[in-house]
């Protein structure tokens, strides 16, 4: 295709020296020959194998789907939210009710002053809940039971068994430190803010790699425009030199043209073959960014079916500038992590009061000879209740590392401040920079095109000129050049303003939406 030129040549030239070799082969011996031969026939294999290679058409938005699918960096990066969701779950689970159950057996013997031995047997069964409210309230609902019974060895017989039981309400309620919602509630907020800086990144990461994918894909067309212009070049330089062969026979031109021609050719030559290569260092970039395992592609030539259009966008640096404030992934991590740093600072504030909590609980005791169902009606019934109130505190002395924590938190905030700041500061500036660059391109693609129409008309003019002998080769042979530097120029102003586009869209924060890319954030 678009490399097929110049490997077909470099195929027959060495197929023309394989067969002038031939000429010489008489006088090499046999074994000479052999190798020789086997070098061609090695050749010829290599090149039928290079045309073999599958080309692959691809357009822009198909790699960066192949991107965004198979990209390994991605694929680490998208677990990171499905983390942080499960730290929210975490801390949540703080307030999950535990649930207790227990039960104890007992066999125990005594000596009697009176002689003998008394026996006692003892089964406690018991039952709990207990649990922390969001306002700090400690809460715990328990309910045991035991059944007792026992005998003496003397002569007096078997006693019989009693049922004991309570059932008990505590209470706990914190009237300064952990106090209220805010300070209970703090580790979840802070986990939810964890949890939206991991999208945020995530959807950091996967803009870069639409950027670069971008990019990477105008370098590829960028690098096969050029190697046409190059081609280009060398068309025209070699017919200067077979036009010049022609006019050194009928004795119009001298040698020395022919000459001139053949180094231009040569030039040229070097010059497509430096493209190529430019060709295959852009297809191997493009490759690596769209594939997992780069040796799916080998073999596979990646032929762009989007050649970017010059899309004259209007732009507004104040426009563009709030829009990247409120969309760009970084600043709005930014953001929540002072959300966060800020929760902690409060949190950590309210762990400086003493620990003045406020107690109370209320049970129902019971006891019966018969069974445990007496036993529950008694308790049902309020034969015996209990109740209790009391106040505790407690404050280390000191209290050095409440108030470490406290200033620590307090100084990452102003920090986490300052780090914005200059975040903010930075975006306007690369906005800014994104926003003049496309002008600056868009400038210089209408230049070069100029440029490009003003070399061929100037190359037009001197072959002119050559045919009627008031120029020369020399001459025609620069024009070329200049031609060929000229459509060169055009093809990078043409790549670098596509590329500053995606780099606006990138500094914007709307690299997705321009994509048309809506990120899943169900991890």
């Amino acid at each position: 295709m678009w490399r097929g030129t110049t490997s077909s040549h470099s195929f027959i030239d060495r197929r023309i020296d394989f067969v002038r070799s031939l000429g010489i082969m008489c006088a090499i011996d046999m074994k000479t020959r052999i190798f020789i031969i086997s070098l061609c026939l090695a050749a010829t294999l290599s090149q039928a194998a290079e045309s073999n290679h599958v080309i692959r058409s691809m357009s822009l938005r198909s790699c960066i789907e192949h991107a965004l699918a198979d990209n390994l960096e991605i694929r680490f990066e998208r677990i990171n939210p499905g983390i942080a969701s499960w730290g929210v779950v975490q801390q949540q689970g703080v307030f999950d009710p535990a649930f207790v159950a227990a039960a104890n057996y007992n066999d125990s013997s005594m000596p009697l002053l009176s002689g003998g031995t008394s026996n006692e047997r003892q089964f406690s069964p018991s039952l709990g809940l207990t649990g922390v409210l969001p306002t700090g309230t400690g809460y715990g609902l328990s309910v045991a039971d035991s059944r007792t019974g026992g005998s003496s060895i003397n002569g007096t017989g078997i006693s019989d068994y009693t049922y004991t039981g309570a059932a008990t309400l505590t209470l706990t309620q914190p009237l300064l430190k952990n106090f209220g919602l805010d300070p209970n509630l703090a580790q979840i907020r802070v986990a939810h803010t964890k949890r939206d800086i991991a999208i945020q990144n995530f959807a950091q990461l996967v803009m870069s790699k639409i950027s670069a994918v971008s990019k990477a894909y105008c370098e590829l067309v960028f690098a096969i425009e050029d190697y046409k212009a190059q081609l280009e070049s060398l068309t025209l330089a070699r017919r200067l030199l077979d036009e010049n062969r022609k006019r050194v026979q009928v004795g119009v031109l001298s040698p020395l043209d022919v000459t001139q021609a053949e180094a231009g050719a040569a030039e040229r030559e070097e010059a497509v073959i430096i493209a190529e290569r430019t060709i295959t260092d852009n297809e191997n970039i493009l490759k690596r960014l769209i594939a997992s395992d780069v040796r799916s592609f080998q073999g596979v030539s990646l032929q762009p079916t989007d050649f970017p259009l010059l899309e004259i966008i209007d732009t507004d640096v104040a426009r563009s500038t709030r829009t990247a404030l409120e969309q760009r992934p970084e600043y709005r991590a930014a953001v929540k992590f002072i959300e966060q740093q800020h929760i902690l600072v409060e949190y950590n504030r309210n762990q400086l009061w003493p620990e003045l909590d406020l107690q109370g609980s209320y049970g129902m005791n019971g006891l019966a000879y018969s069974g445990f169902h007496t036993l529950t009606s008694r308790q049902l019934g309020q034969d015996n209740p209990a109740w209790g109130v009391g106040l505790s505190i407690s404050f280390p002395l000191g209290n050095r590392k409440a108030r470490a924590n406290y200033n620590i938190a307090r100084l990452d905030r102003e920090q986490a401040l300052i780090s914005l700041k200059q975040l903010e500061q930075n975006i306007v500036v690369e906005v800014d920079n994104a926003v003049r660059l496309v002008r600056t391109n868009l400038k210089r693609v209408e230049a070069t095109r100029v440029a490009s129409r003003l070399a061929r008309e100037s190359l037009a003019a001197e072959e002119t000129k050559l045919r009627a002998g008031t120029s020369t080769s020399f001459l025609v042979l620069q024009a070329q050049s200049q031609l060929a530097t000229a459509l060169s120029a055009e093809q990078r102003a043409r790549a670098d303003y596509s590329e500053s586009l995606v780099a606006l869209a990138l500094s914007e924060g709307t690299i997705l939406q321009k994509n048309n890319i809506v990120l899943d954030e169900k991890f």
